[in-house]
């Protein structure tokens, strides 16, 4: 099933742009399947770009029509987002990227340039950790790595995390549902957040987008402090796209990409807050394109 966008005559560079399409397709979920929905639009090689939380695809419209004369762009809606089926009773930043990886073999893709931004680039290095044959090159935009930083440091950065809040049982949800979550958001258009604002107050969403959160904070997070992904690399050509004035992820969680990466670059955007990909989105879609034709 397809559905499709209004055709906007040039995109970010100037060129004519190809019309966005929006398609459903069942992917494996244990022993049953779930509906994924996604958006498409290009020709050439694969991209695949997986989106922050709590938004959707909506994210990647601008940069995709840019990237769209030099890719298959393919930007997903992650489960329980967008107009993807919901999230399982207990969910996990790991569904995103079996999400993703079972959407690239029902989609017969073999390889892809990857790209995230925020919980999306966590989703994206587990990706590349999990089947780094599959990934061609690896963009991550404002994402802490999954190997931990400093401890000192990072204890006296926790309240910038106070946000997570919404993982607390009842109160979490009813914050989800208040619409309080579209004013954490600066520099993102007003419409994408009507949208998920609208999705968060059905209760079964906001219930499960609480519950993500408090899987993360509970059951994650200390894996990762304990060293869940140490010895494991980056083997792919990884860039780094980090807006300086993100408030919560701080350079020092950045940087320590360095040390789990073969082939890294890291770029420090300066008067570029979290939300890069709204805030900057030529510098954002120039840089994919020449580095994966590098």
């Amino acid at each position: 099933m397809q559905t499709r966008l209004g055709l906007v005559e040039t995109n970010l560079s100037g060129q004519i742009m190809q019309m966005i399409t929006r398609h459903f397709i069942d992917v494996p979920q244990g022993a049953g399947t779930r509906r994924l929905h996604y958006r498409k639009c290009g020709s050439g090689p694969a991209l695949l770009m997986v989106h922050q939380s709590p938004r959707s695809s909506k994210e990647y419209e601008a940069v995709m029509q840019a990237w769209s004369p030099h890719f298959t762009c393919i930007a997903p809606d992650s489960p329980g987002f967008g107009q993807s089926d919901p999230l399982p009773d207990t969910p996990s930043i790991d569904d995103f990227a079996d999400a993703n990886i079972a959407l690239l073999d029902a989609l017969g893709i073999e390889r892809t340039t990857l790209v995230g931004h925020d919980w999306g680039g966590w989703t994206s290095q587990l990706m590349a950790l999990r089947a780094p044959e599959r990934v061609e090159r690896l963009v991550l935009c404002n994402i802490a790595s999954v190997w931990p930083p400093s401890r000192v440091k990072t204890a006296l950065n926790l309240w910038r995390f106070g946000y997570q809040v919404v993982g607390v049982p009842v109160l979490g949800p009813a914050i989800q549902r208040s619409g309080l979550m579209r004013r954490g958001l600066p520099g993102v258009p007003e419409e994408d957040r009507a949208e998920f604002a609208a999705l968060l107050r059905e209760p079964g969403r906001a219930e499960a987008a609480s519950a993500l959160y408090r899987t993360f904070a509970t059951r994650e997070a200390p894996a990762v402090g304990a060293g869940r992904y140490t010895g494991q690399r980056l083997t792919m050509p990884t860039l780094v796209l980090h807006g300086t004035g993100d408030p919560v992820v701080r350079p020092f969680m950045v940087e320590v990409f360095r040390d789990h990466a073969d082939d890294i670059e890291i770029e420090w955007v300066d008067g570029t807050g979290h939300f890069i990909a709204d805030e900057q989105p030529a510098l954002v879609a120039e840089r994919v394109i020449a580095f994966a034709a590098a």
